[in-house]
């Protein structure tokens, strides 16, 4: 599959996707952080349709944000860990914030309650349901499926899933498979694998089921992969 690619978003949190998306798309984004580039060009480029979901408090706070920052440029000022590039990429963008929701719930292989590890550097925002990857403190949160808030947005499709969750792509990413899900494209940041806590060839496997079910790689930036579909060779 060889297409164009055009970079949505800072050095930090940004992603390459090809052209194509409209007002129809449907984007799911999961672990927003302090960095929504992503998610604010997609949608002030292509008026598409962004669903984010990130139970971390810090995170909610930087939404509610960036939601003031676009009604007060002239005054605002982000609090948290802002990259240096973030400012520049998000000014003169004009996104619609009725195309999003903001879900405060973490994406799992079922519909839970867990443990959300901290990192023990205060200033990162990140945290992980994956025990031992980060530090021992940890606060509770809701989790649940793909499957579960498609059913309830009602959505058939999805056209882009955005995963930067601390580990827990794998579990995820196979329940998505699971459930017969495949969203048009796939932008994976590979945490497990990168944090050197994938003592399994869980990675691998993942990527090799994604592949055998149609999904060719259109970039790979240190296991930051960006999946395209091939509707005529996935095969279930």
């Amino acid at each position: 599959m060889q297409m164009q690619l055009r970079t949505h978003g800072t050095v930090y949190g940004g992603w390459k996707l090809p052209a194509g998306l409209n007002e129809n798309s449907i984007v799911y984004s999961a672990g927003v952080g302090e960095d929504m580039s992503f998610d604010l060009e997609v949608n002030s480029l292509y008026k598409s349709k962004i669903i984010l979901f990130d139970p971390t408090e810090r995170a909610i706070k930087h939404y509610d944000e960036v939601v003031r920052f676009y009604q007060d440029k002239s005054s605002f000022e982000f609090t948290g860990n802002i990259q240096k590039d973030y400012l520049q990429r998000i000014a003169n963008l004009k996104p619609n914030f009725n195309d999003f929701k903001f879900i405060k719930t973490g994406l799992w292989n079922k519909k839970d309650t867990l443990k959300f590890y901290k990192q023990e550097n205060p200033s990162y925002v990140s945290q992980t349901i994956i025990p031992g990857m980060y530090g021992e403190e940890y606060t509770t949160v809701n989790v649940d499926t793909i499957k579960n808030f498609m059913r309830e947005f009602g959505h058939t499709h999805i056209d882009v899933l955005k995963l930067d969750i601390e580990g827990a792509e794998i579990e995820v990413l196979n329940h998505l498979l699971d459930s017969a899900i495949f969203p048009k494209y796939l932008c994976i940041e590979f945490d497990l694998y990168i944090k050197g806590r994938d003592n399994s060839g869980l990675t691998e496997k993942v990527i090799k089921r994604l592949l055998g079910f149609g999904y060719t790689i259109l970039s790979n930036d240190n296991m930051n992969i960006v999946f395209g579909l091939d509707t005529n060779t996935r095969f279930s």
